[in-house]
């Protein structure tokens, strides 16, 4: 590892990556995120969560000096507001990029701070996107140093806590901070960083609150460096920093991965189920079950074996009579038997199916009682660097059907195409909003300002 404390290092790959336009395949590759997070958070306006965060905030109807963000729904915030929703609503369906190799989600904490500002900032369509591909890195590699399986085992939310210092580094790039201003921009987002799991305890909301968290926090340090505030040198690596209070320090044979400018994004999946990733894998092999028998009923089948990965295991799968229990969406995005019998009982796992998780836990009470969570050699020997799935239907009369996949569907090893996000879209929004987006988005000249206007404004 370089000699260089930490935040250092990230602060000079955040300033330097950025200093240079994207190659022309990033560039397309960080549109085809921002479409897929702005149509996903587009999609969460009217959930509660989204709703509630929006009016604990100030807002104006059209655009103004001390609120020049747009809000998703509709009207004006500051800067730090428009942050905070977005990025609330961003996370509101579980259905945000990921990546897996830090078990996080980078874009909905980075871009809602990265849009805020450069809209408030009249920055331009290619400096935010640059700014979100290294955001992306800060965060995934800071990810990767902090370890899933640690940050989880202390409680910890990875998406909130490394988020943060991410979208600080996105967020110290449009304004313009040096070096040494972007290296105290990203220890005051590491002291501020916060955000429990606790959520899994009742379905309630505050992962949500979590990303939004974040977001909010990753501009106000990056304000507060620009104004002059100072953070520890050591705040990341320190005997009380960032990396010792949400994971176990530096761990060794840990490097924080920096590779060249927008590995970290190009290494981050897309979703196209609204509930944990680590469900994803079962839910492609199982509907891909269900459609290779028609007619499956659930008298048919014995029992559902999921191989679950140890580290998400605490997440979807334990305690396991508490996974049985849907009273809420929440419930539902981490349940692995709510996810199986969905697959595997209806061949899909849509927004609808989650957003009325009770009652669809009701109807499919049978099938959930089916699935068990099991654990694979297999599996963990490929975990962290590659997720990978495999189930087991045993059948009533004696026949077993076994499938697995190496690749979760829309991570780098089954990558996304345009035309797949596009579809997601359209499913969320409707066509004629999903073309408005596109235009938006895909095309957009890199060289004008960003809008930040929302599908159907």
């Amino acid at each position: 590892m370089s000699d260089l404390l930490l935040s250092r290092r990230l602060a000079r790959h955040a300033l330097e990556g950025a200093a240079e336009p994207l190659p022309r395949p990033l560039e397309d590759w960080m549109r085809l995120l921002l479409l897929d997070h702005l149509a996903v958070a587009a999609a969460a306006e009217l959930l509660g969560s989204t709703v509630a965060a929006r009016r604990s905030v100030t807002t104006a109807a059209g655009s103004t000096p001390d609120r020049p963000a747009s809000l998703v729904g509709g009207g004006f915030g500051s800067v730090e507001d428009a942050a905070f929703v977005n990025g609330v609503a961003a996370h509101g369906l579980d259905l945000d990029d990921t990546y897996e190799a830090a078990s996080l989600h980078a874009g909905t904490v980075v871009f809602p701070a990265v849009l805020a500002v450069t809209e408030a900032e009249g920055r331009s369509t290619a400096q935010a996107l640059a700014a979100g591909a290294v955001g992306y890195d800060v965060t995934c590699a800071l990810g990767v140093l902090l370890g899933a399986k640690e940050s989880y085992a202390r409680g910890f939310h990875p998406t909130a806590v490394a988020g943060a210092v991410g979208a600080a580094a996105a967020v110290a790039v449009l304004l313009g901070l040096d070096e040494d201003q972007t290296v105290h921009a990203l220890g005051l987002a590491a002291t501020t960083a916060a955000g429990s799991l606790e959520f899994l305890s009742d379905g309630s909301w505050t992962k949500r609150l979590n990303a939004g968290h974040a977001a909010s926090s990753a501009v106000r340090a990056a304000k507060l460096a620009q104004a002059g505030f100072t953070a520890p040198a050591t705040a990341l690596e320190g005997r009380d920093g960032f990396l010792r209070l949400y994971g176990d320090g530096l761990v060794p044979g840990r490097t924080p991965q920096l590779g060249p400018v927008g590995q970290g994004a190009l290494d981050t999946s897309v979703k196209f189920y609204p509930c944990c990733r680590y469900m994803h894998g079962a839910i492609d092999l199982l509907r891909q079950v269900h459609d290779e028998h028609p007619g499956l009923e659930v008298t048919d089948v014995d029992v559902v074996e999921v191989a679950v990965i140890k580290a998400g295991a605490g997440l979807v799968a334990e305690p396991p009579a508490r996974k049985l229990i849907i009273e809420t969406t929440v419930d539902a995005q981490f349940s692995m038997p709510f996810g199986a019998a969905v697959a595997l009982a209806t061949g899909t796992a849509t927004v609808a199916q989650f957003a009325d998780a009770p009652a669809v836990a009701r109807d499919l009470a049978p099938w959930l009682k089916k699935v068990r969570c099991v654990t694979s050699r297999r599996l963990e020997a490929a975990f962290p660097a590659s997720w990978r799935a495999e189930v087991v239907v045993r059948l009533h009369d004696g026949t077993t059907v076994a499938r697995s996949e190496d690749a979760f569907q829309g991570s780098p090893g089954d990558r996304a195409t345009l035309d797949q996000v596009q579809d997601k879209v359209a499913g969320l929004l409707g066509a004629a909003a999903a073309a408005r987006l596109a235009e938006h988005v895909v095309r957009a000249d890199v060289n004008q300002p960003w809008s930040g206007r929302q599908p159907g404004q």
